[in-house]
């Protein structure tokens, strides 16, 4: 990976999710982090987050589409619940 991407959305007041593109021992990296904002009013890196093979990002989305397919059936089964 040549043109490396990053990424990022605000979680809280607090922290930011941050996506970037790596390398490492010749495989491509996606990493998907938690960052805090330090004393120095910097995004710094927490332990909290995920990095998989690119290759595998593609799964990683579908998983996660299924996933919120789900959650949002299930909201909307207990909204309809409550309103009847």
């Amino acid at each position: 990976m040549s043109d490396k991407i990053r990424s990022t959305f605000v979680k809280n007041g607090r922290e930011s999710i941050v996506m970037s593109e790596s390398e490492y021992k010749g495989f491509d990296l996606i990493d998907i982090r938690t960052f805090y904002v330090d004393v120095a009013g910097e995004l710094a890196p927490t332990r909290k987050g995920v990095t998989i093979r690119a290759e595998k990002l593609k799964d990683f989305i579908a998983t996660l589409t299924a996933f919120a397919q789900a959650v949002e059936e299930k909201e909307l089964e207990e909204n309809a619940v409550t309103t009847d």
